[in-house]
């Protein structure tokens, strides 16, 4: 078994119902704590949906066969993958952001130019009352 986050072998594994992926449970908790959702399905997770696995407590070592230079190159292209995917969810909140901003920019906008219409407003209705009363 390999954590589908971190790609070792997992201390105290838990299985996601969602995906059906091993996980590490710190690593899978601290994503969930950040996320609120399964990494690789994408769909919505909680800490009390991770199911508990029952594994013999050694850890084998690396083989020879984890630390070749193709398996590092696809350790790389699975980090840029993720950093890749973040990237992009980052541009999105950044868009998000940028459009609620605009908005609320424009009602701020829009307001301060009621206001100073209204104090105009009254400022001519205080004066034509003065021009009557004399």
């Amino acid at each position: 078994m390999i954590c589908a986050i971190s790609g070792t072998i997992p201390q105290d594994p838990v299985i996601s119902p969602n995906s059906g992926s091993v996980f590490d449970r710190n690593l899978i908790e601290a994503y969930i704590a950040e996320h609120g959702t399964d990494p690789i399905s994408g769909d919505a997770l909680s800490i009390d949906n991770l199911v508990s696995i029952q594994t013999s407590k050694t850890l084998a070592p690396r083989t020879p066969a984890q630390s070749s230079i193709p398996t590092l190159l696809q350790s790389f292209q699975n980090e840029w993958d993720a950093l890749v995917l973040e990237t992009l969810t980052l541009r999105q909140e950044l868009l998000k952001t940028r459009q609620d901003l605009s908005t609320a920019l424009y009602y701020h906008d829009a307001a301060v130019r009621v206001v100073a219409k209204l104090t105009k407003e009254r400022d001519d209705a205080l004066q034509e009352l003065e021009k009557l009363t004399q």
